[in-house]
């Protein structure tokens, strides 16, 4: 069973225990039964070939030890630190980041890029993945009150900061604090609007971080960016609910990229292309309630919500 495990959040006592025992910690790799026995030694990736040995002891091992019994959860302590919960009747929105190229056509396209190419074990940069809170008041304030077809309204300054600084900026590393925003606009325009259903464009545009300068290249953590965004909002009148969040952006990154430009993902374009997009999701998976990266860590734009949560 595969699982991403977030240390800052180590759990329950019972949780952390086993956590302890297999060593899980840090940025790594581990292998381990449900008892708690740690396989395979050395320095694991997330790379078949590396995964093949360990994976292979797991199933000599005989069936008490793959499913041994497991303490009464009922006798945990609770953990110290509780993880945040999504803001009640609030909206989450899940956004991808990928590396993007443009062909000789002008047509952009996804750009594969790796960890340390010249290795022969080199592997591909995945997508990345955040998630983005709206409490209930800030996205019932997308919605207009008597909506027209051609109606605009630009949406709060609050979201614009919190969408563009998170979930718009490139992510690519993964652990990447919020950008600053320098300039930005983001507009609802109503497409159609009836008793049952109002649809609505999204348009943006944000800079963010420091200007495009040669120079930040040779400065560690000192990075900027610009994007363009469109997208669609839906909404059902009826229940007066947001159903779908459907947001595309292509921007420009430039920096040093936290000093992993020169270390690990070398790009040989400045400044470089990057993409996102946003969807909807329910909340109800555990995977849609995991709090957004920059409610948690590092986030050096303030506070994550502007206003009180409700």
């Amino acid at each position: 069973m595969p699982l991403a495990l977030d240390t800052y959040f180590r759990g329950n006592s019972q949780e952390l225990a086993f956590c302890q025992k297999i060593g899980a910690g840090g940025n790594h790799v581990v292998v381990a039964t449900a008892g708690g026995e740690s396989i395979g030694k050395g320095q694991l990736k997330l790379c078949s070939k590396d995964l093949q040995r360990p994976l292979a002891d797991y199933r000599r091992l005989p069936q008490e030890q793959r499913t041994p019994p497991l303490e009464d959860p009922v006798l945990a302590t609770p953990p110290k630190r509780l993880v945040p919960q999504p803001p009640p009747g609030g909206l989450i929105v899940r956004g991808y980041c990928t590396f993007l190229r443009r062909d000789a056509k002008g047509t952009n396209y996804h750009s594969t890029e790796y960890y340390y190419r010249e290795n022969p074990d080199r592997w591909a940069a995945e997508t990345q993945s955040d998630l983005l809170w709206l409490t209930e008041s800030e996205w019932k304030s997308l919605i207009p009150p008597n909506p027209k077809a051609g109606d605009r309204n630009d949406v709060a300054r609050a979201i614009q900061k919190r969408f563009y600084s998170t979930i718009a900026i490139d992510y690519m590393d993964g652990s990447v604090n919020a950008l600053p925003v320098r300039d930005a606009n983001m507009t609802l325009t109503v497409q159609h609007a009836d008793d049952k259903t109002v649809l609505l464009r999204l348009d943006g545009y944000a800079r963010l971080g420091k200007e495009l300068d040669d120079d930040l290249r040779s400065q560690p953590n000192n990075r900027g960016s610009e994007i363009r965004m469109l997208g669609y909002v839906d909404c059902d009148r009826s229940k007066h609910a947001i159903t779908r969040f459907d947001v595309v952006g292509v921007g420009q990154a430039w920096g040093n990229k936290m000093n992993y430009l020169k270390r690990e993902i070398r790009l040989n374009q400045y400044p470089w292309m990057y993409g996102i997009a946003c969807e909807l999701v329910t909340g109800n998976s555990p995977q849609d309630r995991i709090p957004p990266y920059n409610l948690l860590h590092y986030n050096s734009t303030g506070p994550y919500f502007d206003t009180p949560k409700e």
